[in-house]
């Protein structure tokens, strides 16, 4: 019995040094992230990337029901903590750290700036411009599949999984989830489900989090990079038309008036828009305010101050990038 106390007590204090060291040093944490984490993704990634279907899907699953047997065949409190405690320690090994790194910002070089609303109504009207002005035609899954790996390459080189459409994608559509990133797996996993143009733009969303990024607010921003700067048209659809509705919220927020910006849209894209809402309210239900907060709670654990309300402060990355670029 005192062996299995002693297991579990080494497997507790690895797990808060690598969190309290990464917490306490991002050099350490960006070192990491730059480098050992690229490790597991040239290995685990290249494995799981092997199989066509999301196989961290099914590991949850999995997972789940070795708890309950270890709980009903064991019922050993020692043996479920240490259960936990290994799964702890490999989420803390290809992820946790990485959530200290140095901010996007400060590696890319530029200062991240504060605005008001005249700020942020030029920044909508640059995206608005650019939208506007993009000629571009749906792609089939696998042509979107392929060139977010090569649009991913052109901002951060490196190997990229294979992307996976999830077979629980209703559950991800009633959770309001477009994708997950597994670290148990290292899977880029998006919802199969949602509409088209989503699908660009998540995945790279995910592949930016499988590349050691996982502040929601720097993968956004990653992703949008991505987009806007892959020679596919689509991708830059759905880099400029994601900003857009990011841009439009935060106005929205700030009570300005954005159907302006809406007007100036051609037919095709606010029909597209529409559709996109109505996708994603086709479930307004208790399950989705449950899957925010759970995803709420994780972030702030992983040291995101902000929670989910992180994803929105894509567009303080955005407006801050485009000033630096002179953009507008």
């Amino acid at each position: 019995m005192g062996e299995r106390y002693e297991k579990n007590l080494i497997l507790i204090i690895i797990i808060l040094l690598l969190n309290i060291i990464a917490s306490n040093s991002t050099d350490f944490a960006s070192w990491y992230a730059t480098n050992v984490s690229k490790i597991f993704v040239n290995t685990i990634g290249r494995i799981s990337s092997i199989m066509p279907f999301s196989i961290f899907e099914w590991l949850v699953i999995i997972l789940v029901i070795g708890l309950l047997a270890i709980t009903i065949k064991y019922r050993s409190i020692t043996l479920i903590v240490r259960y936990l405690l290994v799964t702890i320690l490999i989420f803390t090994l290809t992820t946790g750290i990485n959530y200290h790194r140095m901010p996007l910002e400060k590696e890319m070089s530029f200062t991240h700036l504060e605005y008001n609303n005249d700020d942020l109504k030029k920044l909508c009207n640059y995206i608005t411009d650019k939208l506007i002005n993009l000629k571009a035609d749906e792609i089939s899954i696998e042509k979107i599949h392929s060139e977010a790996k090569i649009a991913m390459n052109k901002i951060i080189p490196g190997y990229y999984p294979n992307p996976k459409p999830m077979f629980f994608s209703k559950l991800m559509t009633m959770g309001n989830l477009s994708g997950i990133f597994s670290p148990f797996t290292i899977e880029a996993n998006y919802n199969k489900d949602m509409p088209t143009y989503n699908k660009p733009f998540s995945i790279c969303h995910e592949f930016s989090h499988l590349a050691g990024y996982m502040a929601e607010d720097e993968a956004n921003f990653l992703a949008y990079l991505a987009c806007i700067n892959s020679n596919n048209a689509y991708f830059n659809y759905s880099g400029y038309l994601t900003a857009f509705v990011y841009v439009t919220n935060a106005l929205n927020s700030n009570n300005i008036d954005v159907s302006e910006y809406y007007d100036r849209l051609p037919d095709n894209i606010i029909s597209e828009l529409q559709k996109n809402n109505k996708f994603w309210q086709q479930y307004n239900n208790i399950f989705a305010s449950i899957t925010d907060s759970i995803n709420d709670t994780y972030l702030k654990i992983n040291s995101v101050s902000k929670g989910t309300g992180s994803y929105s402060m894509f567009v303080d990355l955005l407006y801050s990038y485009c000033v630096d670029q002179e953009l507008f």
